[in-house]
């Protein structure tokens, strides 16, 4: 056979496929529909024309025998005849390119799925492919003397080794992981294996990956380990152009669009032994599901799929790994256990610690490996030990966010760039923003709460969808930032989330910082139970969820604080000191109330309701420290500006009014006491009724001057209508119900002395 023909047949289908492929790749671009065996040959194509170029060149030098030039032509101009056939019928049945408009495309390619002719052909073109499998015909040129050096391996067979880093030699533990991806990745018949880690950046998803490498490469040497980076689609190129290379699937001159092509043929259908892709920072959904690369396929359409080789991913986000994972459940990758988190210290440590500072350490960072290598990284540059560290870490946010800004060379991550903590979690910022600006929202009302605990109301404005809400709170969930309890009526973040939060905020928007200090001090104030004397049953328990958050939005320091912000930072420290001096945390209570008091003097006057509040609650925590003379002239104050502003039957002025008479009282001027009280409670039943709280509480205020009177005659009267009035508050008030029911009895055995009566007789 003359060698000119088997040549001449190889060029006449490599131009034949190339027109195939490029008339089905227009319409594949544009519909979802089209015959699936014609999506199979194009996908297989390319690499079919890459091997025939091979096996056209092993010709021209007399590398195959005549023979076998004989059994390839066949295969050969049946697969020309094939296709050309095939290409006739679509261009019968497919207006020509640019000659109508998609709709019309749209309707002819619909059509092909029913036309008899179109399958027949493509059934048959993928039998005549078939035939020309790389492997087989290598295994008939061996056959018939093909050449090849000894030393020369078949890349279909080869296990290749394409991961781009080193072992990291300080890796530790991460036990239960390992054992998790055994599960998941074992091989199942027929099924591809598939498993993903997810969790925030910095966890350690691609340190552990990178060491499950190593362990499966030394537990079996025939496996081939490929790794992929999948930040962006050009990365994601860039690492298949690689593979390519690497496994000599193509010529420098033919990387590029082809690549990922190759790559995925050659894996599902030549590559004969296992294999293990990594596919790595899977954190763009959109960039790896929905964005066309540069061939016309999304990332995710170009991963290899068959049951030989297993798929592991990492990435940010738990919506992504679950469908990638998918039917398999993905792992959530965890902070470090503090054993681990001792050891990782120590192996990476220039200087000897103690475990007790070690695990200071770790509790500033929260057992995030990314953070714990960074922090490392700064004593070594720096020359520090652990408590210099953690004392300059713990000053406040700005020395965090300088720590945490701090940039080092982490193992598996790019040469070309330093990493930080703050760098790390940004990108994970910029793409809840992109998707969700509602998310990010709620991430910056969170960075300035406390960070365990934090109540679903705080977060969702009044106003707002329920479901809205539950969407922008789940995304912020899926990429870790926060966790929900089960109910997902509180949630709770990472203390280092909370302050790179900020760091981002100040870095993109400086100017938007107070605005969203302002909207987490209004949220938690708006729902904190402010002063009054009627509580609600569930006074106490709101108070108890909300107080830390109270105490996180108070600590900002805001550029300016103009009047809107200072009244509202004293009406929530009032709120809160009122309930400290209930848990009976007094100088707490006196340091609120002062603090509220001064602000509000400062930006509301000395006759706003708001600083008269503020004041009597100054007044009378005064009374309760002993310092009754300096409490006595502000309570005063208070019943005569109350009295021009309110009014005298006013309920608040009624109050300070019976709390002047308790502070006289206390400086045992008894008799001016009595008659203050005495005034308060007329007032009291008058204006707010005789049933109402505030008059019960005159009436035991009164009752108590009495008793100190010696009137306990009276004394026993008002004690027992009191005891009544607690009752019906039993529930709430079960400690003054108690204190009246002491009261009463007190009273009772003094009255019955006084009278000369036996106590039963005085009980009947």
């Amino acid at each position: 056979m003359d060698i000119v023909g088997l040549v001449a047949a190889i060029a006449q289908f490599v131009a034949i496929g190339i027109k195939l492929a490029n008339r089905v790749a227009d319409f594949n671009a544009a519909v979802d529909d089209i015959p699936e065996n014609l999506k199979q040959i194009t996908a297989v194509l390319p690499l079919m024309n890459h091997d025939l170029e091979k096996l056209k060149r092993k010709v021209e030098v007399n590398k195959i025998s005549k023979d076998t030039q004989i059994a390839l032509k066949a295969v050969v101009v049946g697969c020309s005849d094939t296709a050309a056939r095939l290409n006739v019928i679509l261009e019968s049945v497919l207006p020509a390119e640019g000659a109508s408009k998609w709709s019309r495309r749209l309707a002819a390619v619909k059509s092909l799925a029913s036309d008899r002719k179109i399958d027949d052909a493509a059934s048959a073109l993928k039998e005549y492919m078939n035939a020309l499998v790389f492997h087989q015909v290598s295994d008939i040129a061996g056959s018939l003397d093909l050449e090849m050096t000894p030393s020369s391996r078949d890349p279909h067979s080869q296990a290749f080794w394409i991961v781009p880093y080193d072992r990291n030699i300080n890796f530790v533990g991460r036990h239960d992981i390992f054992k998790a991806l055994d599960e998941t990745l074992s091989m199942k018949k027929e099924s591809q294996p598939k498993a993903a880690l997810y969790r925030l950046g910095g966890i350690g998803k691609s340190q552990i990956v990178l060491e499950y490498c190593h362990r499966t490469r030394k537990e079996n040497g025939d496996i081939s380990v490929f790794w992929v980076n999948a930040a962006t689609s050009a990365r994601f190129e860039e690492s298949f152009t690689q593979i390519t290379r690497e496994c000599d699937l193509m010529n420098c001159r033919d990387a590029g669009t082809e690549a990922t092509a190759l790559v995925k043929s050659w894996l599902e259908i030549r590559h004969l032994g296992p294999w293990l892709m990594v596919i790595d920072n899977v954190d763009n959904a959109h960039g790896f599901f929905q964005e066309k690369m540069r061939c016309g396929k999304t990332p995710s359409e170009c991963i290899p799929r068959c049951s030989r080789g297993s798929l592991l991913y990492t990435t940010r986000s738990r919506h992504v790994a679950v469908d990638v994972a998918t039917p398999s459940k993905p792992i959530d990758v965890r902070q470090m256990t503090k054993s681990e988190g001792i050891q990782l210290v120590k192996r990476r440590l220039q200087q000897e610690e103690s475990d007790i500072d070690i695990i200071t350490l770790l509790d500033c960072l929260e057992y995030i490996p990314l953070a714990i290598n960074q922090a490392v990284a700064f004593m070594a540059k720096r020359r520090k030990i652990i408590q210099e560290y953690v004392d300059r870490y713990r000053r406040d946010d700005v020395a965090k966010a300088m720590l945490l800004s701090h940039e080092f060379s982490d193992h598996a991550r790019s040469e070309s760039s330093l990493e930080s903590v703050a760098k790390t979690w940004m990108i994970s910022f910029e793409s809840i923003q992109s998707l969700d600006p509602r998310a990010s929202q709620l991430l910056f009302v969170i960075s300035f709460l406390q960070n365990q605990g934090i109540p679903a109301q705080l977060l969702q404005s009044k106003e707002e969808d329920c479901f809205d809400f539950e969407d922008s709170a789940e995304l912020l969930e899926a990429y870790s930032f926060i966790n929900a309890n089960k109910k997902s009526s509180t949630f709770s973040t990472h203390r280092l989330v909370q302050v790179a939060t900020k760091l981002w905020l100040r870095k993109m928007m400086p100017a938007d910082v107070d605005k969203w200090a302002l909207g987490a001090l209004e949220s938690v104030n708006d729902r904190f139970p402010q002063s009054a004397s009627d509580y609600e049953a569930d006074y106490f328990n709101q108070c108890a969820s909300l107080l830390p958050h109270a105490e996180a939005v108070l600590q900002h320091s805001f550029t300016i604080e103009s009047q809107n912000i200072g009244k509202t930072k004293a009406i929530l420290l009032n709120s809160t000191g009122r309930y400290v001096y209930w848990m009976e945390s007094y100088e707490e209570a006196r340091t609120k109330f002062q603090q509220s008091t001064d602000m509000n003097l400062k930006h509301l006057g000395a006759k706003h309701v708001n600083t008269m509040e503020s004041i009597e609650q100054l007044a009378w925590s005064l009374v309760n420290h002993n310092e009754r003379k300096e409490a006595i002239p502000l309570l005063e104050q208070l019943v005569k500006d109350r009295t021009e502003i309110m009014g005298e039957n006013d309920r608040q002025t009624i109050e300070a009014l019976s709390d002047l008479a308790v502070a006289v009282a206390l400086t045992d001027d008894i008799e001016r006491s009595e008659e203050i009280q005495r005034e308060a409670l007329s007032r009291s039943k008058r204006f707010l009724g005789p049933q109402s709280l505030d008059t019960t509480n005159c009436m035991a205020r009164l009752a108590n001057v009495l008793s100190d009177l010696g009137k306990n005659i009276e004394a026993e009267t008002l004690y027992r209508d009191v005891f009544g009035s607690y009752q019906k508050y039993a529930r709430t008030y079960t400690s003054k119900c108690a204190h009246s029911r002491i009261e009463l009895g007190s009273s009772l055995i003094v009255s019955m002395r006084d009278a000369g009566r036996s106590f039963q007789n005085a009980s009947t």
